[in-house]
């Protein structure tokens, strides 16, 4: 019987309070984190009238509550409690002015969240420097747009740098101002929609948005030292200066906690925090437009680059993050001049206005040509395979079409570069003047795509042309301890020569080691006249960001294999019947690459390739990029420089060891006129005539 009344008084005790005539009850002592529990405080005493509360982890609906107390009328008052993110326990605290009555309770903050598998960032834009700092290591690396972002990694925007990152299967983004850094600790996301994103602010800002309103057990937390955030569906701004934390609230509200205290902070007001004062609460001083225009530098978007001319082209790839989804437009492709697409050269007259409305883009393009200076004007995208058309309707054409979702990836447009796995076979290779189709699909760490070099040359007549023989596709997966990247080359001409590669498949796996890449290629080329070369290619790379990269190799090539054949001059080379060496031996070699990037005025990239075979050549390569900006009456100018020499300091019949007939070399220098068209003057030494070519043309190109 004692038993069972000292049970019921337990139970009756586990939710009311009694202290002194003064009572408090509460649903329940146990609340889950982030949750809610409304707390009823009476008395009998008609002395007490006010009440001031402190609290140890957590706060109240009415952050006011913490610093004015509450009033209670007719001895009664009804406050609402707000969990902290944390789990943990809370003690609040009841008290009148003359601390004659002071009550204390506990409440225990449950977290019941269960374990979400991981998942990573994509990276909407980026602009400038951005440095990355894989998990488990020590060393920046410049951050690759392509790259996604993973869990216990960290993240540093230099003074020009900007970068916006969103979770793939949620409308969450995450906009980190310029000379940010930050520390993600969790990235974890459920198929039912259960997401637990945290990160820390060292300094800096961000700019959080999360567009819906995120399940029951879900976490959103941003913290910096004593401050935290939490949200479940807002557009807020946190902000850490040396000892100031500022929390601005543009839509929702956010939860934030000051030293364990927890204050709401809804749309349209502020937390200011400054270390070792009291946070202070106030209106908003400005809105989510202009905040975010104040945190951009002025630099232009990083985006994969397209070479439009093709002397000067420039390494990208297919992008794996979604677009932004802002509208753009531009003049896109605007040329007036010569270009030679491969052994025929047209006079070509080209404009093609590009639009981009986020993950949709599309580009309608009129395009004349002819085929010398008094021949008749031909309209339509020149192609060796068609009949000139004098129609006018033939002059419309697709220049540009992209769609970019997170899981699909299509652009049709003028080609880029393309290098595969450490570049020993596939190396900055791109078609001139051509607009070619890239696909990708992407499935969690696993990307499929293809390459399908056709191009749309007219509308009426529909008219479409192979614009090169060389096909490929790849995967590239992450398996987390290692990448791994897999290509296959396909030659589909009808006539391929027998010194020319039908098949080849590439290989690269690669590890990063604190500021080191480990990286080991192993390619397979298959010739027409049916014998099988291979090569391999193992060495570090060394990043030291933002200005230097350093790489390193040793490389094997077997009789006949040819090192970076898909190359730059590819396409010139077959037009011109210059096919694979077949006539090489075996042999073991050298190769190192040195990089100097001081954006955005200076760019040097040195190769060279020495094999230990006397029957194989040295290679030298070099390219430098230099934009020197507007400065009183003299105008921005772009000026560009490309050496290729094989042989070099080998070959004792050559008069000239720099100049000869194993030279590639072009230059250009240009001057922009509107956005990315202006007039450009090149200079290329032919190699078997031995003399320089000059021209004078007005085109667009993407530098």
């Amino acid at each position: 019987m004692f038993k069972k009344r000292g049970l019921l008084i337990f139970l009756l005790l586990s939710f009311s309070f009694v202290f002194a005539g003064l009572t408090i009850n509460l649903d329940s002592q146990n609340v889950l984190v982030g949750e809610s529990v409304p707390i009823e405080i009476t008395t009998d005493q008609s002395t007490i009238t006010h009440l001031y509360v402190d609290v140890s982890n957590g706060g109240f609906d009415d952050p006011f509550i913490l610093f004015d107390g509450i009033d209670l009328e007719s001895g009664q008052a009804e406050i609402l409690f707000l969990a902290p993110l944390i789990a943990g326990e809370s003690t609040i605290t009841f008290y009148n002015e003359e601390r004659t009555v002071e009550k204390v309770i506990k409440i225990n903050i449950i977290d019941e969240a269960t374990e979400k598998p991981e998942t990573s960032l994509v990276i909407l834009e980026k602009k400038g420097n951005v440095l990355y700092k894989k998990p488990d290591e020590e060393i920046w690396d410049t951050l690759n747009p392509n790259k996604n972002i993973e869990e216990n990694s960290e993240l540093m925007t230099l003074e020009d740098g900007f970068i916006i990152l969103k979770e793939p299967n949620n409308d969450i983004e995450i906009n980190v101002s310029p000379e940010t850094q930050l520390f993600i600790t969790r990235l974890r996301a459920a198929e039912n929609g259960d997401i637990d994103i945290q990160y820390e602010l060292k300094k800096g800002k961000t700019i959080n948005k999360i567009d819906e309103i995120l399940a029951p057990g879900s976490k959103y937390i941003v913290s910096s030292g004593s401050v935290v955030a939490g949200v479940r569906g807002t557009q807020f701004g946190f902000e850490k200066t040396g000892g100031t934390t500022k929390v601005r609230t543009f839509e929702g509200t956010v939860f934030t906690s000051v030293n364990g205290v927890l204050f709401p902070i809804n749309a349209n007001n502020m937390l200011t925090y400054n270390q070792g004062e009291q946070p202070n609460i106030s209106d908003i001083d400005t809105n989510l437009e202009n905040y975010e225009q104040e945190n951009q530098p002025e630099e232009d978007t990083e985006k994969p680059k397209e070479p439009q001319d093709e002397k000067e082209p420039q390494t990208t790839s297919v992008p794996t993050s979604p677009a932004p989804t802002g509208v753009s437009a531009s003049i896109g492709d605007v040329s007036f001049g010569k270009q030679q697409k491969r052994s025929e050269s047209y006079l070509v007259y080209s404009f093609a206005p590009e639009f981009d409305f986020g993950r949709f883009g599309f580009g309608i393009g009129f395009n004349a040509y002819q085929t010398e200076i008094d021949s008749p004007l031909y309209y339509g995208i020149p192609t060796q395979s068609a009949s000139p058309s004098e129609d006018l309707w033939s002059a419309f054409s697709i220049n540009y079409l992209k769609f970019d979702f997170s899981s699909f990836y299509l652009r049709y447009g003028k080609s880029p570069a393309y290098t595969k796995g450490l570049g020993l076979f596939m190396n900055n290779y791109y078609i001139p003047y051509s607009r070619v189709l890239d696909a990708e699909l992407r499935l969690a760490n696993v990307r499929v795509g293809a390459h399908v070099p056709y191009e749309v040359n007219s509308f009426v007549p529909f008219v479409y042309s192979q614009a090169s023989d060389v096909f490929f596709g790849y995967a590239d997966l992450n398996l987390g301890a290692f990448n791994t990247e897999v290509t296959g080359v396909f030659n589909l001409r009808e006539e391929i020569p027998n010194n020319e590669f039908s098949q080849a498949y590439l290989a690269t796996i690669y590890r990063d080691i604190m500021f080191f890449r480990l990286g080991v290629e192993g390619d397979v080329v298959l010739t027409e006249d049916g014998s099988m070369t291979y090569g391999a290619l193992v060495g570090p790379t060394i990043n030291l960001p933002p200005y230097f990269q350093f790489m390193f190799g040793v490389n094997y090539l077997s009789a006949r294999f040819n090192m970076e054949y898909l190359n730059p001059y590819y396409e010139y080379n077959v037009a011109n019947d210059i096919y694979m060496d077949l006539d090489t031996d075996k042999s073991f070699g050298l190769m190192g690459k040195a990089t100097l990037n001081i954006d955005p005025y200076l760019n040097v990239i040195f190769n060279y390739n020495r094999p230990f075979s006397e029957s194989r050549d040295s290679l030298l390569k070099g390219d430098l990029s230099l934009n020197l900006p507007a400065m009183g009456s003299f105008p921005e100018l772009k000026a560009g420089f490309t050496y290729m020499q094989y042989n070099f300091l080998e070959d004792d019949t050559v008069d000239n060891a720099f100049l000869n007939d194993n030279t590639n070399l072009n230059g250009y220098i240009y001057y922009p006129v509107l956005e990315s068209s202006g007039v450009i003057y090149s200079v290329n030494y032919n190699m078997r005539e031995r003399e320089f070519v000059y021209s004078l043309s007005f085109e667009s190109r993407e530098f």
